[in-house]
């Protein structure tokens, strides 16, 4: 077993939602091992060592022995000091099996520590060879027992004369992976709620100024009547507002909110620390921005953080909005009045985020929570959608990204959270000015733009939106409408243009107009005055009473063809929008139903009945120390008020304060409203591509029986021990074969006169090909002949090959002779090993011209058969392969193949099958080059937050 170092050094979160470090023992945490074995209670140095009399030099000394041939070590520490907290080590018993043992101070048990310990302690065992791990228990020991069983481990329990024997294999299974990723989402949810649901906030910077970060914070807070205790924290200041201020962060507060110069920010972090503050939002800019003095100050905020378990959001941040009744916390300097609503909304920056609130203030419709992640150094998106997928006050997420801090961990949290609520993403950064340097033609058209992120969101079932008024279009609809069940959809107008232009908008989205039934167009020619068109799209006449526009869309929506309906409304001097507007809102469908108001002024307001809105915050001047009594006293007859009515409702049977669902409940919905008939239809077309993916069971990668993954397995490691790089022609044959991807036949010879022997042999025409080193693209350095027919043309090719090559510098090593195939469409199928998303799977148009094309669609290894099918499907290219009937089932599973592959071997950093000759009889491979690499190896448990 070789002793490498494998990953364990990150900081984890705790099912409290605070954090601790785990990291490798090193012989330097002697002293602080002996410390936390004698802080051991009697039962748990028992438990531990079958023995209260157990020497703590000598077993402190053995825990610190560190990373060796015949064990491995791992330690979690706490607070500044680095205080131990648990420790954990396998030891060798064979090659293949170690005995694993556990420790964890009494004051931490229960926080999911030891699992966390075994996770990490298995995946450095596997990636060593070893294959199975042990542990004795003492029988009364039943809380170390749980912790084998509830791992997700498959445990075999023994009884042995030294107690429980148990028994279980290092690799990570579904049911492992499973409960690790639910201890993550309880994690993640606690952190959270350090930060949404505080019960007391302090504003450290509030300032009388109202201009002021801090002044606009705090009084943004007041004046949307948090529920909670708020202090403001300034040290030149008796009274911010009508309260008194602190000069410091007192205990007992749980959220502070941070609005200083940033240069104080470290000091203010320490304070927090040190009076048990469980969470801080920093706004104050001058931190990863700031060049080389502001990265210093970042990293010394978050390791504050990171030693006192205190979550953070932000630095450079606008703050965060909780709109729940029983919460009201509205700590951003951005906009006082936040909507209330369904949307719970998470924005890396701070500028679109308050477009967004605006942008949805002036559509009508709210949002559960926002949160600002400025730099997020610590808390990100992958934590608020595992909040908020528990949220019931939430029904819809949107987020605007910038970057991934772990795009695999995403999107295992976004795939979870979609199939029980819409998220929608707009991901800035589409240019490939970044891109990586690639040398094959599935690198170079992978690297050209960010197709990556069109695969993991299409995995995950995220909805990519192309800006915000995209984004806040299909909220509107996924937040207050029902989903489709189906793609037919009901156009009511009454103007033909408008009408039309739906119609093909909705073509574009992947919608049908629906063609009504017979009954329903009976029954709309005997309600509707002459010269109505019914069939659908239905066209009224201008005359048409409100009245009437509203039946005909309650009648078309019951039509079993309709699965939702788009009225569009045209002002006319006879019929008022307004009138329009309020007969619809009066309808109870079963079918999303979307509205276009074509009118001069502004859009009419389409009231949900029970609806009820937040006090807007109080944005005037500072008062005066004269005024400031006169404050205080409308504060006290406030609350007064308010204490009196919470009586009245509960004299009344009624709770004080309507629980999120209960509110979401009262509100009811809002129609959509939209000004174009285009925004409508691709609005709805986004919610109807979202209830689709839902409806469709998670496609799951195919089992492939016929592979050989132990020879594949051999060559890679071969490649890998000379230094990876390009594999022989030889060795991907046989890699490709080993996973039952065949290349068209061929013979490797290493002589013109051998190749025109090798002609012969496989008669017909045939293609020649240069193997010279250093040579990636042969048709490029004009190594390829194609067509060639007989053995004298073949010899005389692979001698003008050789005159080409040589004259540029190169040697040619070798040739390859293939048989020419079928003709048909050439295609590609390849692979780009992403340093962050994994392997990615890529497919598209092939040959010379692939690069110029650009037609191609990715997804994430491993594929299912159906990914690999609506990938095909959404080529350009798919319209060649129709016109020749070409075999597309074939083309598929090579994807498949070619997924499952680089999915099983990480050291290939690039495949690239080019071309593919896909027709009616096929699809051979007639190309193929595979790099490998050593591969990374990535943490069971990524760095917080990521």
């Amino acid at each position: 077993m070789s002793a490498s170092p494998v990953a364990a050094d990150v900081h984890i979160a705790l099912r409290d939602g605070s954090t601790a470090h785990v990291r490798p023992v090193v012989p330097g945490d002697a002293p602080a091992l002996k410390t936390f074995l004698s802080g051991l209670s009697d039962n748990s140095r028992w438990l531990r060592f079958f023995s209260l009399g157990v020497n703590l030099d000598k077993a402190a000394e053995r825990a610190a022995a560190g990373d060796r041939p015949e064990g491995y070590g791992l330690i979690v520490t706490t607070g500044a000091e680095e205080r131990v907290v648990a420790h954990a080590v396998f030891e060798l018993e064979r090659p293949d099996r170690a005995e694993v043992a556990f420790a964890v101070a009494d004051e931490m048990q229960g926080r999911g520590l030891a699992t966390v310990l075994l996770a990490h302690l298995a995946q450095v065992a596997s990636a060593r060879g070893v294959t199975t791990f042990t542990a004795t228990v003492l029988p009364e020991n039943r809380r170390m027992i749980s912790v084998f069983r509830e791992s997700g481990f498959p445990v075999e329990v023994r009884a042995s004369p030294d107690g429980i024997e148990v028994v279980f294999p290092t690799e990570l299974g579904p049911d492992a992976r499973r409960r690790f990723e639910d201890r993550d989402r309880m994690a993640a949810v606690a952190a959270v709620e350090r930060v949404l649901r505080p019960r007391s906030v302090a504003v450290v910077g509030a300032s009388r100024r109202p201009d002021s970060f801090g002044g606009a914070a705090f009084r943004h807070i007041l004046g949307n009547d948090f529920r909670g205790e708020l202090l403001p924290v300034n040290p030149n200041a008796e009274f911010v507002g009508s309260r008194r201020a602190v000069p410091r962060v007192k205990a007992g507060v749980d959220l502070a909110i941070v609005a200083v110069p940033a240069s104080a920010v470290p000091g203010v972090a320490r304070e927090c620390a040190a009076a048990g503050v469980s969470a801080m939002v920093v706004i104050t800019a001058g931190f990863a921005e700031a060049g080389a003095e502001g990265a210093a100050r970042l990293a010394e905020l978050l390791e504050i953080c990171r030693s006192s378990g205190m979550r953070l959001v932000g630095p450079n941040c606008m703050g965060v909005v909780n709109t729940a009744p029983d919460v009201s916390l509205t700590a951003t300097f951005a906009r006082a009045d936040v909507p209330a609503g369904t949307i719970g909304f998470v924005s890396q920056s701070g500028a679109f985020g308050a477009a967004a609130i605006d942008g949805a203030s002036r559509r009508g419709i709210g949002l559960s929570a926002f949160v600002s992640l400025g730099d997020k150094a610590d808390l990100s998106s992958n934590d608020f959608m595992q909040y908020w997928e528990q949220d019931p006050a939430t029904q819809v997420v949107a987020l605007y990204l910038e970057s991934f801090g772990n795009p695999l961990k995403f999107g295992r949290v976004a795939r979870h959270l979609a199939r029980a609520k819409p998220v929608l993403a707009v991901k800035a950064g589409r240019t490939g000015a970044g891109a990586r340097a690639a040398s094959s033609h599935t690198g170079a058209l992978i690297a050209a733009s960010d197709s990556t992120v069109d695969a993991l969101f299409a995995s995950a079932g995220v909805i990519r939106c192309d800006g915000l008024d995209d984004l806040l279009d299909a909220a509107a609809v996924l937040s207050e409408q029902p989903l489709p069940t189906g793609s037919g959809v009901a156009i009511i107008a009454n103007a033909r243009g408008p009408l039309v232009i739906c119609a093909d908008a909705c073509a574009d989205a992947k919608l049908e107009v629906a063609t009504l039934t017979d009954e329903t167009q009976s029954a709309l020619r005997e309600r509707l005055a002459a010269g109505a068109v019914v069939a659908g799209p239905v066209q009224l006449v201008a005359s048409e009473t409100p009245e009437q526009f509203a039946a005909v869309a309650e009648s078309v929506a019951a039509d079993p063809g309709v699965d939702a309906v788009i009225a569009i409304f045209v002002e006319h001097i006879a019929t008022r929008a307004d009138d329009v507007a309020s007969c619809l809102a009066g309808l109870e469908l079963d079918v999303p139903l979307l509205t276009v108001f074509m009118t001069p002024g502004n859009l009419p307001v389409v009231l949900r009945r029970g609806a009820t809105g937040r006090r807007a915050a109080d944005t005037s001047p500072e008062p005066t120390l004269g005024a400031r009594a006169a404050e205080l006293a409308r504060d006290a007859a406030a609350h007064a008020a308010a204490k009196a009515a919470e009586f009245t409702r509960h004299r009344q049977g009624r709770p004080a304060i309507p629980s999120p669902i209960e509110e979401v409940e009262r509100v009811g919905r809002k129609i959509p409203t939209f000004r174009a008939p285009e925004r409508a239809a691709h609005a709805l077309g986004r919610a109807a591509a979202y209830a689709r993916w839902r409806a469709a069971p998670a496609p799951e990668p195919p089992a492939l029986d016929d592979v050989d993954a132990d020879a594949a397995a051999a060559i890679l490691a071969g490649a890998l021990a000379r230094g990876g790089g390009w594999l022989r022609p030889d060795e991907v044959e046989a890699l490709l074969a080993a996973y039952g991807i065949a290349l068209v036949e061929q013979r490797r010879v290493s002589s013109p006169a051998a190749a025109a022997k090798a002609a012969a042999e496989l008669g017909g025409d045939v293609a020649l090909k240069g193997v010279a080193p250093g040579v990636v693209h042969k048709a490029q350095a004009g190594a390829v002949r194609l067509g060639l027919s007989g053995p004298t043309a073949v010899k005389r090719a692979a001698q003008e090959i050789t005159a080409k090559l040589e004259g540029a510098g190169m040697s040619v090593g070798d040739f390859l002779v293939q048989r020419m195939a079928d003709p048909g469409v050439e295609m590609l199928v390849g692979v780009l090993a992403d340093e962050r998303f994994g392997p990615v799977v890529a497919c598209g148009a092939g040959g010379g011209t692939a690069e110029v094309l650009g037609d191609v669609q990715v997804r994430l290894a491993p594929l299912a058969r159906e990914d690999a099918l609506d990938m095909i499907s959404q080529l350009r290219s798919l319209a060649l392969l129709c016109r020749v009937d070409a075999d597309v089932d074939a083309l598929a599973d090579i994807a498949v193949r070619v997924g499952a592959l680089a999915d099983a071997f990480p050291a290939i950093a690039e495949l690239d099958l080019n071309p593919v000759m896909v027709s009616a009889e096929g699809a051979p491979v007639v190309d193929a080059r595979v790099r490998v690499a050593p591969p990374a190896v990535r943490s069971v448990f990524p760095a917080v937050g990521r």
